[in-house]
């Protein structure tokens, strides 16, 4: 079989696999005297809350209007964007080497719902934080 077909059925169980938990089957191969033996491997999807994707990654709402978000955890980093009333994807939050925003030290590592490269903003704009966002772990 060539590189390329391998490729395309790898590309079609990944696609499967992610689809629905479906039981992809793993490589093939052949003893000798040619029998393919082929291993199976099952995949299943956990159920997540209208809150979290798939990925485990949890969506947070931004209160405020032109917010900050910058290119690291601290207000001397650069402005990467600024956003309004907007909701962002949240992979982590910490409080180490941050400055505080109206007394709170977290910030929330974000990107935006379309993606975009991770960005930080503090927590003092995030709806629900106090001071942290709930189900979101530390980075």
């Amino acid at each position: 079989m060539s590189s390329t077909v391998r490729s395309s059925f790898a590309l079609a169980a990944t696609a499967l696999t992610l689809a629905g938990g479906l039981a992809v089957a793993g490589p093939a191969h052949a003893d000798a005297r040619g029998t393919q033996h082929v291993a199976a491997q099952t995949s299943t999807l956990l159920p997540v809350s209208d809150s979290t994707s798939a990925a485990g990654v949890t969506k947070i709402r931004i209160k405020g209007t032109q917010v900050a978000l910058r290119e690291c955890p601290r207000t001397g980093c650069r402005v990467v964007t600024r956003v309004s009333h907007a909701t962002l994807r949240a992979f982590c939050q910490t409080n180490r080497h941050t400055t505080k925003v109206a007394g709170n030290k977290w910030w929330t590592k974000v990107t935006l719902l379309h993606g975009s490269d991770p960005a930080w903003v503090s927590n003092h704009y995030v709806r629900g934080a106090a001071p942290k966002v709930p189900h979101v772990p530390g980075c």
